[in-house]
Parts: structure tokens; C-alpha cells; sequence
């Protein structure tokens, strides 16, 4: 949808696109998990699945066209949903969680995966700030709840972007100022070094 917008020239937002890359990236793994876990192993759960994704997809490019901020505030509704589902399943299930392994799918994303795109969701913390333990099935449904809480917070950012302009922004930009301040000054002093070297030469 964004693609969309930039190409008609309405809306560039190239640091908003990358956050939700990361988002994508995310939830890629919550599907991989759960499917690990033998979520797709049912037909009727596989057909009901592609159907309702399908759907939710096309009528949220509608509600996107009409008012981006609407349809962010309806993913907001649906993270916050997934937050309570996640929540409820945790508490009622906690012993049992704690006592089975994780899959290899989930230790390698939270673990060893690409941390980078792991933090870039995350728009409200600095990188690097959450590493989330894995050593149980427990740890595994607390990230994946933790994960959906940060999505919440997203969609809120991107609200307040459809709404007032206010930049989205990858977490390792907004909170690494100082360090690509520090490298325009290294690139300056280069620049200069050679320029002045140049006019020593002629």
C-alpha cells in the first residue's frame, strides 16, 4: 500500500516502510512458530487461514485508501487483541509451558536470528535494549505476547504519523543521533583532509 502511494506521489515514507519490513519480518516467525507447534497440520485450519488473510488483507487496502490512520487504529485494535488472547492462554496454561522446549524455529529468531530487524520493530525502546530469554515453551508464547504489545505501540506511532505528520522511525536511527552525528564529522574531517591535499598538489 505504501509502494502504492510513492508511486502515485501522494506519500513517501521510507523510514515508515522499513519499520513495518521489520513488523513483517515478525510476524513471519510467529507463523513459522505456530506452525512448528503443528498449527497447520489440519486442512480445515489451513483453508480457514489463506481465506481469512486473504480477506483481511484486501479489506484493509480499502479502509487504507480511504484513511490510513483508520486502518492503523483497526491493526492497533486487532495487536491489542492478539495481546489479551496471548495473555489469557499464558495464565492458564503457564506450568505446562514452562515444562516443554522450545522449537528450533523460535530459539534461532530470539536468539541467534537477525537481531537487527528484531529491534527495528520495536519503536518505542532503543536497540539492543530487549534480548528475551528462550529456553522453554513458556518463553516462547511470553516473547510472542511481549512482541504483539510492541506492535500496539506501532500502530499507535503510525496513527499519530497519518494524523499529524509525526515521523515513524527505525529505532536504531532514533535513538543513534549522536552516532551518525559522530560519523558526519569523521566524513567532514575526511573531506576536508583531501580537499586541502588537493590544493597542496595544484
Amino acid at each position: 500500500m505504501l509502494h502504492l502511494y510513492e508511486s502515485f506521489g501522494w506519500w513517501r515514507a521510507v523510514e515508515l516502510r522499513k519499520v513495518h519490513i521489520a513488523e513483517d519480518w515478525n510476524e513471519l516467525h510467529h507463523l513459522l512458530i505456530m506452525e512448528s507447534l503443528g498449527g497447520n497440520s489440519l486442512w480445515s485450519d489451513r483453508f480457514l487461514g489463506y481465506h481469512v488473510a486473504f480477506a483481511y488483507y484486501w479489506i484493509l487496502i480499502v479502509v487504507f485508501l480511504g484513511s490510513p490512520r483508520v486502518a492503523y487504529q483497526f491493526m492497533e485494535l486487532l495487536e491489542a487483541h492478539a495481546v489479551d488472547t496471548y495473555r489469557t492462554f499464558l495464565n492458564e496454561n503457564r506450568e505446562r509451558l514452562k515444562s516443554l522446549p522450545p522449537p528450533q524455529v523460535a530459539r534461532s529468531y530470539y536468539k541467534t536470528g537477525d537481531l537487527y530487524l528484531f529491534d527495528d520493530f520495536q519503536v518505542s525502546r532503543p536497540p539492543g535494549s530487549r534480548r528475551p530469554p528462550c529456553d522453554n515453551l513458556l518463553d516462547v508464547f511470553e516473547n510472542i505476547c511481549q512482541d504483539e504489545g510492541e506492535h500496539v505501540k506501532t500502530m499507535q506511532a503510525c496513527q499519530e504519523y497519518a494524523l499529524s505528520g509525526t515521523r515513524v522511525v527505525s529505532p536504531h536511527l532514533n535513538y543513534n543521533v549522536t552516532a551518525v552525528e559522530t560519523k558526519r564529522d569523521l566524513w567532514k574531517e575526511w573531506s576536508e583532509e583531501v580537499n586541502s591535499q588537493g590544493e597542496m598538489d595544484n
